[in-house]
């Protein structure tokens, strides 16, 4: 298979390095797509100097995580790539992990696609919050042969975190790519649930293993109205996730808005006094009311098979 490995960067040189030589390690070559969301550190120079055998595609500006794959994807389709893997800039993976990956997509065309095992912060232990909000949910057999010494070689899941997944190029001419309506935050997540919609089928492979770890950028610290902006926009995503769901009626939709936006915010706001997470929650359900109808457009658009998001006629 001819594997495109895309990148998505925003002030990453401290560990770009990292994920870029694990690929040059790795047994089963790829082609590496790194997709700069206009970093103001030494990231670009880095690769450019460091790793020039990397595609390396310049923003202007900062498209956040999904608009900036959306643009390492079509590359990857226009070249001609039979897989295509996506990689977090803070992870990197072992030697065998894209050759274990693509073997299994070779042996077992039923599954589109295929997550390693997401380890943090080291191969010693599994990522706490893969292990939460995915394993825990979607692949409890998997956590149970664990505990007992009988791990499968796979296990079907509905889906792990967009950390490193495998896919086959032609899910994207199926599915879409990521929804530019989620800056950040969620925008895997629905795109887990348009595979589900669309019958594709995910699995986790345990033997393949990468290291995600789970590193930020040091930023100064946020002023009281960032801090409400930054809860507003996880709450967005929330409410997001909800509206484009396929078959959801708005009369529906709207009563859960009010429910989950306003409501169970206010009874916390009651409860807590956690004035920012009120404020934030208030303000992600008036930006999900003023973009009603691009959201419902998204959402049938989702609904039918295509290349959505992709301008695979631009260069």
């Amino acid at each position: 298979m001819k594997v495109f490995v895309v990148i998505v960067t925003f002030n990453g040189a401290a560990w770009i390095a990292g994920a870029l030589q694990s690929l040059r390690d790795s047994s089963h070559p790829g082609t590496a797509v790194v997709v700069d969301n206009a970093s103001t550190d030494a990231t670009r120079d880095l690769v450019r100097r460091d790793f020039p055998e990397a595609v390396l595609i310049e923003s202007a500006t900062n498209l956040g995580f999904g608009r900036g794959n959306n643009l390492g994807i079509a590359h990857a389709l226009r070249a001609g790539a039979d897989a295509i893997f996506l990689l977090n800039q803070d992870a990197y993976v072992t030697p065998e992990a894209i050759a274990q990956l693509v073997a299994f997509l070779e042996a077992e065309p039923g599954f589109d696609i295929v997550s390693p095992l997401h380890c943090s912060p080291d191969l010693g232990r599994v990522d706490p919050n893969t292990q939460s909000a995915y394993l825990q949910r979607h692949a409890p057999g998997y956590l149970s042969d664990a505990c007992l010494g009988r791990v499968q070689p796979h296990y079907p899941t509905r889906g792990i975190n967009a950390a490193a997944w495998m896919l086959r190029a032609g899910v994207f001419s199926r599915v879409g790519g990521f929804d530019p309506l989620f800056f950040m935050y969620g925008e895997d997540d629905d795109l887990i649930e348009r595979f589900a919609h669309h019958g594709l089928h995910t699995a986790l492979l345990p033997a393949a293993r990468i290291v995600h770890l789970r590193a930020k950028a040091a930023r100064p610290p946020q002023s009281w109205g960032s801090q409400v902006t930054s809860r507003g926009e996880r709450k967005r995503s929330e409410l997001l996730l909800d509206f484009k769901r396929p078959g959801g009626s708005l009369p529906g939709q709207l009563l859960r808005l009010l429910a989950a936006g306003v409501v169970q915010p206010l009874a916390e706001l009651l409860a807590n006094h956690d004035l920012k997470a009120f404020l934030g929650s208030l303000l992600a359900s008036l930006r999900v009311l003023a973009e009603l109808g691009r959201i419902r457009h998204h959402a049938r658009l989702c609904a039918r098979t295509g290349a959505h998001f992709l301008d695979l006629d631009t260069p």
